[in-house]
């Protein structure tokens, strides 16, 4: 079966570089998985694709050693299970707030007698090979999103939840969680105290924690804090913001402001 690298990558004690996919774009996933970040993660959440183009990104990405990870709309076994069968090798699942969410997230992703996913994985042993199913278990990623301030007071009886792999910080929901404004201020006593809370359980279980970076600055801070998988950018403010950079040079340059 092909490697999942970002477990070669833990083990090493290394810190992987994700980028998130909003864009409906099997060329843009392309691109990006190009570049050479560890993974990726198609974002069927807040992203504008659907199934088929969710499908379409995963078929362009194939060529690179990009790990590909979808963040599913909900937890909900459909589409987890249509995802890995379609080749995601992690699924990262939203608003995971109890133990029982989170049995249910893993029932989803693992072939008995760790879960219930059905079997039927029609692209997957074709991405990843015909000894898929002997292994999947043991190579598929299910990370559970901390997102609310329900999930951090049930963190400990979510992170042991066995067949789990990690806990990855919502940021944005979790601030608002927390009665703060949707931009994060990483500065925040209280924002530091729950995410050192999710790294240090993350930790005790044997899970790895991921987050957004937000902002280059943030990045010592958060390896500090013990966090192995940095989400460094989404597609598209990347492009939002280099276009609005390109223009507002090329009007400086012509005298318009």
């Amino acid at each position: 079966m092909r490697e999942n690298t970002l477990k070669k990558i833990w083990a090493d004690n290394r810190i992987a570089l994700n980028a998130w996919l909003t864009i409906p774009s099997a060329w843009t996933g392309e691109v990006m998985a190009h570049t050479g970040f560890d993974a990726l993660t198609i974002d069927m959440q807040h992203g504008l694709m659907d199934y088929q183009t969710a499908l379409t990104m995963l078929q362009a990405m194939s060529s690179t050693s990009a790990v590909p990870l979808v963040r599913v709309p909900w937890n909900d076994p459909v589409s987890i299970m249509r995802l890995l069968d379609a080749g995601a090798y992690g699924i990262v699942c939203p608003m995971i707030n109890n133990r029982q969410e989170a049995e249910d997230f893993i029932q989803s992703c693992r072939y008995p007698p760790l879960g219930q996913r059905s079997y039927g994985p029609i692209r997957a042993n074709v991405y990843a090979g015909n000894d898929y199913f002997s292994v999947a278990n043991q190579t598929v990623l299910a990370l559970a999103m901390i997102e609310t301030s329900q999930a951090l007071d049930n963190l400990e009886e979510i992170a042991s939840t066995p067949g789990l792999d990690g806990l990855y910080v919502g940021t944005v929901d979790l601030s608002i969680s927390l009665g703060l404004p949707a931009k994060v201020d990483f500065s925040l006593a209280i924002v530091e105290d729950a995410l050192k809370k999710i790294v240090k359980v993350a930790q005790e279980y044997g899970l790895v924690p991921g987050i957004h970076v937000g902002l280059p600055e943030n990045i010592p801070l958060l390896t500090e804090w013990g966090f192995q998988i940095l989400t460094l950018t989404n597609d598209t403010p990347l492009l939002r913001g280099a276009a609005s950079h390109i223009l507002r040079q090329t009007r400086q340059k012509l005298g318009y402001v």
